[in-house]
């Protein structure tokens, strides 16, 4: 809904500015009347370094989306893995496991993908993380033949867990944004001088060039913005559901 608000609010914005333009005489008598010569050229050249700038971002932007897409996936995973494992361990050492895991989701369902982005420590998981340290230590000592199996478990839940935090956390260089917020800018005004004598024409194929540039930036924008609201942001439903799902199961014992 976000996404449609901006594209509406862009659409009338344009709409307005456009008309006011074609209608003023500085447009007719100094646009229309002008002999363009190679301008179309240089803005076709200005259009060519834009979608290559644009093009270098968004890969770059959408591996790292991908990224963290597995990790969070992948961490999820480790939770399940971990969980059923868990429930042919000694009850004493099920239910810390259990309350632990329990902890950690509830604690990511609520607001840890937020405190993953502001690289900010969730105390709840860090206690949950390290009550799992300490019964493995335990569990060295006591239960050596299934000790190993789950420590790789809980091995794979904290290297998931960094890359998540990780991609979460990484963004474009302020500048680079800059660079591409100009560039919108500049292909979206430009567009506005390229007259053509048909005004629904001119308005149909400028509103189109702007449209798309606009379009392109709210994707860099909302790739590099992963956790917050948009076309594209990730939720905490992976946790939700898992969390849920461990819920119903203990009911039903």
């Amino acid at each position: 809904m976000k996404f449609i608000f901006k594209i509406t609010s862009f659409l009338g914005l344009f709409s307005i500015v456009f008309y006011a333009l074609h209608k003023s005489d500085f447009f007719n008598n100094k646009i229309m009347l002008a002999d363009l010569g190679g301008i179309p050229w240089l803005y076709a050249s200005i259009g060519t370094l834009f979608s290559i700038l644009v093009g270098f971002i968004i890969q770059k932007e959408w591996e790292n989306w991908n990224s963290l897409i597995n990790a969070v996936n992948s961490e999820v995973n480790a939770l399940r893995e971990m969980w059923l494992w868990s429930q042919y361990l000694p009850e004493s050492t099920r239910n810390i496991f259990h309350n632990s895991i329990e902890l950690y989701l509830e604690e990511m369902a609520d607001n840890g993908l937020y405190k993953s982005e502001q690289k900010i420590k969730s105390s709840r998981i860090e206690q949950s993380i390290s009550k799992l340290n300490a019964v493995m230590f335990e569990m060295f000592e006591n239960q050596p033949k299934v000790a190993t199996t789950t420590f790789s478990f809980l091995s794979k839940l904290i290297e998931q867990r960094a890359k998540r935090i990780h991609y979460s956390s990484r963004h474009a260089p302020r500048s680079i944004k800059s660079i591409v917020l100009f560039a919108t800018i500049l292909i979206i005004g430009l567009c506005m001088f390229i007259g053509v004598r048909n005004i629904w024409l001119d308005y149909i194929f400028t509103l189109s060039v702007a449209m798309l540039t606009y379009t392109i930036y709210l994707v860099i924008d909302d790739l590099d913005n992963p956790l917050v609201p948009g076309g594209w942001n990730l939720t905490s439903h992976p946790y939700k559901e898992l969390l849920e799902e461990i819920s119903a199961k203990n009911k039903s014992e």
